[in-house]
Order: C-alpha cells, then sequence, then structure tokens
C-alpha cells in the first residue's frame, strides 16, 4: 500500500523518531527508568501489564486514551472523537459519571486525557496507574533520551532509507513535522544520513494537539488538496488520525497487531526498509 499511496501523492509528511529509524529497545529502556522511582512491590505487577499491552490482550493499546483522573482506559473513535467505551485495568467495562461523550485531539491534554499513539505511552500509562507524578514520568523519559543519545546500538539506520528517500526527494516534496527539538533534529538526521533530503522540518510540534494546523500549513504552502497528502508515522494518534481526518492518505508505521480502524486512505506497515 506504500508504493500505491506515494504514487497518488505530491507531498509525504514523515515524523521522526520511531519513524526514520530501526529499533524499539528504547521503550525498554523507558520501562526500566520509570520502575526506578516505582516502588519494588508493584514492578511484578508492573511487568505483567506492559507484557498484555505488548501481546494486545489488554485494553490499554494503541488508539485509545487513557483518563488519569478516573483511572481508565477509553475507546476513541477519530473519525466522530467520541469517547464510546471505558474499561477498568481488569479489561471490565465500566461506566463513568459526567465523562464527556466526545474529546477533540485539541483536547488531549496529558494531564487527565493521554492519547496512545506509539510505544513511549502504555509504559507511561500503567506508570500513572501505579501512582507514579507527572515529574517521575517526565524525569524517566528525560533519562531514556539522555541513553538514547549516545546512539550505541539504541538506534540502527532503516535499511536503503537513504537511498530511497534521496530519490523520492526528486519526485515528490518532503516534509519533516516532529516533536523532537532542533538540537536532537540535526543530530538525529546527521546520524542517519538524512539531513539533506527535506524540504521543510518544523520541530517542536506539539503533536497530536497542532498536528491540524501543520497539516493545513503544508496544504497551503504547497498549494496540494488532502488527497495530494501522505503522512507517515509511528504515533496513530500524531499522525495518522488527523490526517484522515483532513481527507489525507496516512501510513501507520508499527509492528502492532491492532487495527484502530479500516478506512481506504489508511494502512499499516512494519518498517520503511527497503533492503
Amino acid at each position: 500500500m506504500l508504493n500505491s499511496f506515494i504514487e497518488k501523492t505530491d507531498v509525504i509528511i514523515f515524523d521522526l523518531d520511531g519513524t526514520l529509524y530501526e529499533g524499539d529497545q528504547h521503550f525498554a529502556l523507558m520501562v526500566e527508568n520509570l520502575k526506578q522511582r516505582l516502588p519494588e512491590k508493584h514492578h511484578k505487577a508492573f511487568d505483567e501489564l506492559y507484557q498484555k499491552s505488548l501481546a494486545g490482550d489488554h485494553a490499554l493499546t494503541i488508539g485509545k486514551v487513557y483518563d488519569v483522573q478516573e483511572d481508565v482506559i477509553w475507546t476513541w473513535d477519530p473519525f466522530t472523537t467520541e469517547l464510546t467505551n471505558a474499561q477498568n485495568w481488569d479489561n471490565e467495562q465500566v461506566h463513568i459519571y459526567d465523562a464527556p461523550t466526545k474529546l477533540s485531539v485539541s483536547e488531549f491534554d496529558y494531564q487527565r486525557f493521554v492519547p496512545i499513539g506509539d510505544g513511549w505511552w502504555p509504559p507511561y500509562s500503567i506508570a500513572r496507574h501505579f501512582g507514579l507524578t507527572v515529574e517521575d514520568t517526565q524525569w524517566a523519559y528525560r533519562r531514556t533520551k539522555e541513553q538514547m543519545a549516545n546512539l550505541d546500538g539504541m538506534l540502527e539506520p532503516t535499511p536503503g532509507l537513504q537511498q530511497y528517500l534521496e530519490e523520492l526527494s526528486k519526485a515528490k516534496k518532503l516534509v519533516l513535522i516532529t516533536n523532537s527539538e532542533i538540537d536532537d533534529v540535526h543530530r538525529l538526521l546527521k546520524f542517519l544520513g538524512l539531513d539533506h533530503i527535506f524540504s521543510d522540518i518544523v520541530p517542536s510540534a506539539l503533536k497530536p494537539m497542532n498536528t491540524n494546523k501543520h497539516f493545513k500549513e503544508v496544504l497551503t504552502r504547497y498549494d496540494v488538496k488532502p488527497e495530494q497528502v501522505l503522512s507517515i508515522g509511528d504515533n496513530f494518534m500524531n499522525e495518522v488520525a488527523p490526517a484522515l481526518q483532513l481527507g489525507m492518505y496516512g501510513i501507520w508505521l508499527t509492528t502492532s497487531n491492532e487495527v484502530p480502524l479500516k478506512n481506504d486512505k489508511f494502512a499499516k506497515i512494519r518498517t520503511l526498509a527497503t533492503e
């Protein structure tokens, strides 16, 4: 489906972290760093919940929303923006009084409502379930990013991607929109050999809250219609759902078995590797 979508579009928007390189060892690092702030009595239960989430045997899966206040996991429809079902940590359906029936992307505040868009967020949500504060999770995230910065076995260039994107950039406009800060962006792109690829780079993008704004700016800047644009990313909430809402094509880069929706403009692939 990737090649089919690329043939139909003129502008391709890429995410950076988790999209333009291989490897997911950093998620395991995040888990261990979170557990450093968690009482040891919760470690076994944390690991069990995390493994169930990875296997798709728990309500906490990609495409859901974690409600910190009520400590439940919501099913969320990216087109109607409806919160349709709440489950507790035993996978039981529960009723939440006074809960909103709809939740737009702009309302994902990461204080009460946390979108589970990629592999960073299940361990985050489990940690909050066991009582860790936002400050604790931020410490774990910063420590994980510092460990990743060494680039020693944490990140692997995607086989064939550099050459593929160099050729693709001759026929298509390639845009990078990422939540990473500009220094990290330059460092990673240089390491990956992709620092000369993109016609536009938008760092510190505050996705998913600002994804719609950035995508509309791309439509205006390149004078294209939504059906001429493809968004590729590893975070369903950040890069894919907003694209589909606007009528763009969306590719979810994931090893997850989850299928959040069925749509002619949506597909999921496991890697961008061409070798």
